[in-house]
């Protein structure tokens, strides 16, 4: 069993020693208090342009916290890994120093960041980030900053992993400060980085208050506290591993716990949690009267200023002077103020640049989209021999039947028959096996092979390396797959029910959809979460909902539902190969589904829609499993001599608008069938997004229409359980029937 130790009572010697020993050279010690410097003089300087509305927005100042950022980056090398918080300007201080080759460099670094906390484009994420984002994502190995508390660490995680399957021998450190300790997202990513071993440092800087609430208490009549523990280590009992307590005041002792624990690290003895008991000299914000903290306890904190600390230590040990001490201070502010100029004087950011670099573009041509067409005609055609036998089956089972015609497609169409859960299985093993950078992770992946087995197979292929089975865990599972994703992996994280995504909606969102665009283009995250959604299987509203139109909702996420085993296959191989994060949602109810699937490579595009059957009188936009409802109404409307066309978008973001355009030029009216909820949902924003839609001769989709559209959805209940109730609850093909009736 692991144990945690104080190391403040401790003797960790001296600077001398350590440079005896070779952990250090006089030049770092004299970097060290240059660097401290910087970051309390930035700080400080921060503190007064928000007072003159100069830097605008929140700030959240580390000022006497500086011996943690410092010490710990010092015990690090180039090419190691940082992730920050939204209380980071000392790591990125500190890491970008670590990066710089001369002063020029230095000052360059210095400059950017200033820059950025001015909202400018010389800044690190060309002002999109600001303060709570701030970082040199380019060149620093840092992962960047958070503005969600203990929203990092999943991502640091995930960016562990990577580096322990790439053999890197990198060591990823993630600084997050005391109240990210009760966080469900902490102890998620504890807990995984602790089962898979994985060579990551977690250093807690506790500097006593979350925002205004006591860690573990004050004398201040009427504050509450966060926790019954005085030291937020002892977590790392609840996950067998080291753990230690530091003085994050004394930039030598941190340098020392983090050295010892990176080391460890890099050998493969896998995590150490790192407590750093040190103080905010400012409160939580700028608009912080920090009253909820003494005066006393203020002073008492001051007086072991970590900069007096450390220029105390180089000056007893006489390896420097009064006056080189404060040279080297004095350089430091003069760094900040040359800083301060440069951003002041730098260009805002164009305003016409708003919307760059969102999401990477999507890279097929028309060639290939034209070809992937021809090739959906070709699966139709198969398609329509397999049901043509499955109405006339009689008696007969449909594995039997499907067994029969499996010959026939076989030879004439050069196709297999599959079900959509074993088209997805059969993706992600012909991506893993083309690229070795592919991994799955999630609950129940492996040995088990997934809820509906969708992942069947893929542990005795590729082993428990690249199939991780994870823990209950959304919320780090996602994490995880956005940080192995910004470090050159392409996870599969799947997620068993869609419902269970709000779990994980914060690193969907904060981390891995806006990453890109928060740190100035500068990201990608190809990363996909697969998960499945909607009614069928009678389990009730925790198993069955369809939220795709909260996913559509987001900047920066693709979002893909398949309706057959050939779109699912072609689209789930394309997601994996995209540089964008993409949400991936199956059909429970159509996991069985059997249809044709092309032999050999093939791609469906992302963002290009798909006409399942032409029509002229009324357009049908579905998508999913909703497909095949559509096409049941298209049947029947046949029969009355109505001809419906009916589109699967396939992708809903991007969405191919063109198409369903194109279709209503032709047709003049639309209905749109959704198993999503009825307000703001994806059906609206088709209707919506057609009738703005212009026409190369500047006609308006609105200007084709001949009646209203309608929009089928679900009924405004969470889903029921009870079947008559389940299948009242979402479009049926006789109400698209009646639907396109009451247009004609």
């Amino acid at each position: 069993m692991s144990s945690v130790i104080d190391t403040r009572s401790t003797d960790i010697g001296t600077l001398s020693d350590a440079i005896t020993e070779g952990r250090l050279t006089r030049e770092d010690v004299a970097d060290w208090l240059e660097t401290m410097c910087e970051v309390r003089a930035f700080e400080e300087k921060v503190m007064d342009l928000l007072g003159q509305d100069i830097i605008k927005g929140a700030s959240h100042l580390s000022a006497g916290q500086e011996a943690v950022a410092v010490g710990a980056i010092a015990a690090i090398r180039r090419g190691d890994v940082i992730a920050s918080t939204h209380r980071g300007h000392g790591h990125c201080g500190a890491i970008g120093n670590k990066y710089a080759d001369s002063e020029a460099e230095r000052q360059e670094h210095w400059n950017r960041m200033m820059a950025e906390l001015m909202g400018k484009e010389t800044g690190y994420c060309r002002g999109r980030g600001g303060s709570m984002h701030i970082a040199d994502v380019a060149r620093c190995n840092n992962l960047g900053s958070t503005g969600i508390v203990g929203g990092n660490i999943p991502v640091a995680v995930g960016a562990a992993l990577a580096e322990k399957y790439l053999a890197t021998g990198a060591v990823v450190l993630c600084f997050f400060g005391d109240g990210a300790t009760n966080t469900g997202s902490f102890h998620e990513s504890m807990n995984m980085a602790a089962t898979l071993g994985l060579p990551l440092v977690a250093i807690i800087e506790n500097n006593l208050y979350g925002m205004s609430v006591p860690f573990s208490g004050s004398p201040v009549e009427g504050t509450a506290r966060a926790t019954n523990i005085q030291d937020a280590a002892l977590r790392a009992l609840a996950y067998d591993v080291p753990g230690r307590i530091v003085d994050g005041q004394d930039v030598l002792a941190v340098f020392r716990a983090v050295g010892e624990a990176v080391a460890r690290a890099r050998a493969g003895g896998g995590m150490t949690l790192i407590e750093a008991k040190t103080y905010r000299w400012y409160g939580h914000s700028r608009s912080d009267p920090r009253a909820y903290r003494t005066k006393e306890e203020e002073a008492e904190w001051k007086a072991r200023d970590p900069i007096s600390v450390l220029a105390g230590r180089m000056v007893k040990e006489g390896l420097f002077r009064e006056q080189e001490v404060e040279a080297l201070t004095a350089k430091g502010k003069a760094t900040v103020e040359e800083a301060t100029r440069f951003a002041q004087g730098s260009p805002w950011p164009n305003p016409a640049d708003v919307a760059e670099d969102v999401v990477l573009p999507l890279d097929h041509s028309p060639a290939e989209v034209s070809a992937e067409t021809a090739l959906a005609e070709r699966v139709r055609e198969a398609q329509a021999v397999l049901d043509e036998a499955l109405a006339g089956r009689g008696r007969r089972s449909q594995r039997e039947v499907v067994e029969a015609v499996r010959k026939t497609v076989a030879t004439e169409y050069g196709m297999d028959v599959l079900t959509i859960a074993q088209a997805v299985a059969s993706a992600q093993a012909e991506e893993m096996r083309r690229n070795r950078r592919v991994i799955v992770l999630g609950e129940d992946v492996g040995l088990y092979g997934g809820a509906y087995g969708a992942t069947r197979g893929l542990l005795t292929e590729f082993g428990m390396e690249r199939v991780i089975d994870t823990a209950i865990s959304e919320a780090a599972i996602c994490g995880a797959a956005t940080g192995a994703a910004l470090r050159g992996l392409r996870p599969v994280a799947e997620i068993m029910y869609v419902d269970f995504i709000t779990l994980a909606l914060d690193q969907l969102v904060h981390n891995a959809a806006y990453n890109r665009y928060m740190f100035g283009g500068k990201t990608t995250v190809p990363m996909v979460l697969r998960t499945e959604g909607g009614v069928g299987r009678c389990i009730a509203c925790h198993h069955s909902e369809s939220l795709e139109a909260w996913l559509v909702h987001v900047p920066g996420l693709l979002v893909v539902m398949p309706a057959t085993p050939y779109e699912a296959k072609g689209l789930l191989r394309a997601a994996i190969r995209s540089p964008n994060p993409v949400v991936f949602i199956e059909h429970k109810a159509t996991y069985g589904q059997v249809g044709p699937v092309p032999r050999g490579e093939y791609l469906v595009p992302l963002g290009v829609a798909s006409v399942k059957r032409p029509g002229t009188d009324v357009t049908v936009v579905a998508y999913s499993r909703m497909v095949t409802v559509a096409l049941e109404a298209a049947r029947l409307l046949a029969a009355e001599g109505v001809s419906a066309e009916v589109i699967d978008l396939r992708t809903l973001k991007p969405l191919d608008v063109a198409t369903v355009a194109r279709s209503v030029e032709k047709t003049g009216r639309l209905v749109t069938v959704s198993e999503g909820f009825p307000h703001c949902g994806v059906g609206r924003e088709v209707a919506a997004q057609v009738m703005e839609y212009e026409f190369t001769d500047g006609r308006r989709g609105f200007d084709c229409l001949d009646a209203r559209p309608v929009n089928l959805a679900a009924l405004d209940v969470p889903p029921p359980m009870s079947e008559p109730l389940e299948e009242a609850s979402i479009p049926s093909a006789e109400r698209v029937v009646e639907a396109a009736r009451s247009l004609l």
